[in-house]
């Protein structure tokens, strides 16, 4: 987050975030909370697949609890995560099916998104000149070599380049293998690397049953690119509190690495790693580094205002499984 500010400048950060509309703001803010109730419903239509026992209210708690442990400490989403993995196993179901119904539902999420920011990029590609508007100076950070030998047409199809990887992920022939046989004798095996052969061989069913269910998975998607679009609505508002003029196809085509940025657990509440990505994507599509620091900082500032909302029914239901606190 510092780089990013650095790169910008404080001062024209300062000024960007200091003429903030509050209207566009607050419409961001109820966006962002109906795309947090349809993944609601996608968490629990995942969880269903899998025959686990749901409860709408119950998970709807446990995901916008999660949201708050995911603003306030560190490793982005992996606090809220586990937590939803828990509240799901106290509705009475396995906590290793409970835990993949959260990561299918984080991981069919950031799939859609790239699937909508290829097929955005591309049209824009194809209907605009984008090559003009690109500004190769603000991709320095991250691509300090690479950025100075690409022209703009070249940076915007490696981009499209590496979603178009992302997508095909589904279709590689990958498959996961069992380790030690469950049935080898534990004297035989000293005690870490049986230990480490168990967890692996756990993986691996739990990988076989994701694939089992490939098919209402795929079926179940379409509720992935509604909320990939809510949130991807919610950071063009972003963009519009912070008096930037975009069109919401430019936002969603750069959405993606932004997104998945926020994801990874190198960050503090989704803090940096997400404003220095949106610095060096939102020139790919004409826009300027600036108002993509300062739009996905307020995207950011949403997702607080929505956890410490939901921060009181932590007082209610403390740790508490979910089926207690859902009743």
């Amino acid at each position: 987050m510092a780089a990013a500010v650095w790169f910008v400048g404080p001062d024209r950060l300062r000024q960007q975030l200091h003429h903030v509309d509050p209207a566009w703001f607050c419409v961001a803010l109820v966006i962002a909370a109906v795309s947090q109730w349809v993944s609601v419903l996608r968490w629990e239509a995942i969880a269903r697949i899998f025959g686990l026992r749901v409860r709408t209210r119950s998970l709807a708690l446990a995901y916008a609890q999660g949201m708050t442990v995911n603003v306030l400490l560190p490793g982005a989403t992996l606090g809220g995560d586990a937590l939803r993995s828990v509240r799901l196993q106290g509705l009475g179901n396995p906590l290793g099916v409970s835990a993949l119904t959260v990561l299918l539902d984080r991981l069919s999420g950031l799939w859609v998104l790239c699937v909508l920011s290829l097929l955005t990029g591309l049209a824009l590609a194809v209907a605009l000149d984008l090559r003009a508007g690109l500004h190769t100076e603000s991709l320095m950070i991250v691509l300090p070599g690479a950025a100075a030998s690409l022209d703009a047409e070249e940076l915007f199809w490696a981009y499209l380049g590496g979603l178009a990887l992302l997508c095909a992920i589904p279709w590689l022939p990958l498959r996961a293998r069992t380790g030690v046989r469950s049935g080898l004798a534990e004297d035989t095996v000293r005690p870490a690397v049986g230990f480490g052969a168990r967890w692996w061989n756990r993986v691996c069913e739990l990988h076989d049953l994701a694939v089992a269910q490939r098919a209402p998975l795929g079926r179940s998607l379409w509720i992935s690119l509604l909320v990939q679009v809510l949130c991807a609505l919610t950071l063009w508002l972003c963009v519009l509190a912070a008096g930037g003029k975009a069109g919401y196809w430019q936002v969603q085509a750069v959405a993606a690495p932004v997104f998945v940025a926020g994801a990874l657990p190198v960050s503090y509440g989704g803090f940096g790693a997400r404003e220095l990505v949106a610095l060096a994507a939102f020139p790919l599509v004409g826009l300027p580094a600036d108002l993509g620091l300062a739009a996905s900082a307020l995207y950011g500032i949403v997702a607080v205002v929505l956890g410490l909302a939901a921060a009181p029914s932590f007082a209610v239901t403390g740790l508490r499984p979910a089926d207690r606190a859902g009743r």
